[in-house]
């Protein structure tokens, strides 16, 4: 089992996601794809982070740790594919539809879908819904199939990732939802 985790330390001004086993730390990459100049980025989006890569194998697939805008850094700068089969980005979250930082159909088309188009391999994300359900059909796994098409046109139902379950708990205060998918 591996778990694949976001670490926001200095403010937020330093944002890292890793991936650990039972063995330990497996991989580590730094935030490379700005929201604003408050973020200190890596050098680039192969860059090590603690003398680890963020590309690490499960089984013979490679997954690729990206954090939060850096879906949307993979498609605008045209990276080339490192040689990954899967992309995690770790996103900090979705405040309630109409406050600043809402943007969760914005994530889901223009970084979740375009770096699945940029690099030809699905892009699962996790985030939290601050105070919001999460939406019943907001793609936590992506895989673009669409060629050219625009990610401004893309719809969710054209989406053929699918969750083969659906485990969710919740508290008095919180829930959480977690969709399985097979690669």
């Amino acid at each position: 089992m591996v778990i694949c985790y976001g670490i926001d330390g200095r403010g937020n001004t330093d944002q890292i996601g890793v991936a650990v086993n039972k063995d330990g730390l497996l991989s580590a990459g730094r935030k490379f794809y700005h929201t604003d100049n408050s973020i200190l980025l890596a050098d680039n989006y192969k860059s090590k982070e603690i003398g680890k890569q963020r590309i690490f194998p499960i089984g013979n697939k490679k997954f690729y740790i990206a954090i939060c805008y850096d879906g949307f850094g993979i498609r605008k700068k045209n990276l080339e594919n490192p040689g990954v089969d899967v992309i995690l980005n770790l996103v900090h979250g979705f405040n309630p539809i109409g406050e600043g930082g809402s943007g969760d159909v914005y994530f889901a088309k223009h970084s979740f879908a375009g770096a699945s188009k940029q690099w030809g391999c699905p892009t699962f994300g996790a985030a939290v819904f601050e105070r919001r359900e999460v939406s019943k059909n907001w793609p936590t796994g992506v895989l673009w199939n669409q060629g050219e098409k625009s990610t401004q046109n893309w719809k969710y139902n054209e989406n053929p990732m699918t969750p083969i379950n659906e485990i969710s708990f919740s508290d008095k205060y919180e829930k959480a939802l977690i969709r399985i998918y097979s690669i």
